[in-house]
């Protein structure tokens, strides 16, 4: 008796494709290959696999940071825990949250941003801190009521005052680098290409600072990236156009070291930032942004105006509903119900005043 074949096998069997690999993901692959091999090469060694992870590479004074930390249940580092308003939604988020801080040559904070990354959503965000920001504490006075004066007590305690103005957001980290650094890193990946908005000129002998930079498109090297950076007279707005830039300037690096010259880059960074991360951190960020899109990377500014305070130029943040607000679109925090003509908003908008100081 003959067996009638089934419709199963009447059907022609599919040819089975390997899945290729995607850009991003071969290029996180070897991103972490990368780290992890410059991470053996500049740990002194292969030692035992745990305790390198848990060392930090780019420490530059290690023995001020051992004290033992919070950590997540990815073991990120907990600087400064969750509190305030939003203590609750804070701790429930997997957001990783890094202070970069880039130093003149006084230790004055010139640059202060909060890297803020979600790895469920791949949503990566900067909020900045203006330098002149008004940072009231017990003995301070006159220009050192700018945050940015904050720095010279260690990037700990600059990130604690970040906490605490952006309503007790939490911070893991901070990477701390200076110009020359910058200027090394930028060289390592090639330059940043760059729309330099206008005429930049102004030079400052004191400060050994001197900048000639033409409008338009052009890829700016470590030198010219640096004039770039500190560049803020020319702004209508002042030092609030300079932090715009500085956060344009941000997104086209971002976009920019991402390729296959890691190694070099790496290596670079490893030498010229200081930062408290450590090596479980790195591998896990880079593991985790697999499918980060740097063109998508949105921009903040503390809400605030400037105004003039005993004869100083200060950023004077709003009250705390305005920063909520901000924090809410970042955080992705749902409304409360509010009444009508609640403030919305919180992304980077023209500023109120001008300040023309260098």
């Amino acid at each position: 008796m003959s067996v009638k074949p089934t419709k199963m096998s009447l059907q022609p069997k599919k040819k089975r494709t390997k899945k290729r690999l995607t850009p991003k993901k071969t290029f996180a692959i070897f991103f972490v290959v990368t780290l992890l091999a410059c991470i053996v090469v500049f740990t002194s060694g292969l030692g035992i696999f745990a305790t390198i992870l848990d060392q930090r590479p780019m420490a530059k004074d290690p023995d001020n940071i051992e004290r033992p930390r919070e950590l997540t249940e990815e073991k990120m580092d907990i600087l400064f825990p969750a509190e305030g308003m939003f203590a609750a939604e804070f701790a429930d988020s997997k957001r990783v949250n890094i202070l970069l801080m880039g130093t003149t040559d006084e230790g004055l904070a010139d640059t202060i941003m909060l890297a803020s990354f979600d790895p469920e959503t791949q949503a990566a965000d900067i909020i900045s801190v203006p330098r002149d920001t008004y940072y009231e504490r017990p003995g301070a006075s006159g220009a050192n009521l700018k945050i940015n004066s904050v720095a010279h007590q260690g990037p700990e305690e600059l990130a604690r005052a970040v906490h605490n103005v952006l309503l007790g957001i939490p911070i893991n980290y901070y990477a701390v680098l200076d110009y020359k650094g910058v200027a090394n890193i930028v060289d390592s990946i090639g330059g940043v290409p760059m729309n330099v908005p206008i005429r930049m000129r102004y030079s400052s002998p004191p400060q050994n600072l001197y900048i000639d930079l033409q409008p338009g498109e052009q890829i700016l090297d470590g030198d010219k990236a640096v004039q770039y950076l500190r560049f803020r007279s020319g702004y209508r707005n002042g030092d609030i156009g300079r932090v715009e830039a500085q956060q344009a300037f941000v997104k086209n690096a971002v976009k920019q070291a991402m390729g296959l010259q890691l190694p070099k880059v790496a290596k670079t960074v490893i030498e010229n930032v200081n930062s408290d991360i450590t090596n479980r951190a790195i591998l896990y960020l880079a593991g985790q942004a697999v499918d980060l899109d740097a063109s998508k990377v949105r921009s903040f500014l503390l809400p605030g105006t400037a105004q003039s305070i005993k004869g100083g130029s200060f950023w004077v943040r709003k009250d705390d509903t305005e920063i909520a607000t901000m924090l809410r679109e970042v955080y992705v925090i749902p409304d409360p119900v509010t009444t009508e003509g609640a403030i919305t908003g919180g992304a980077v908008s023209e500023s109120e005043g001008k300040d023309t100081s260098e």
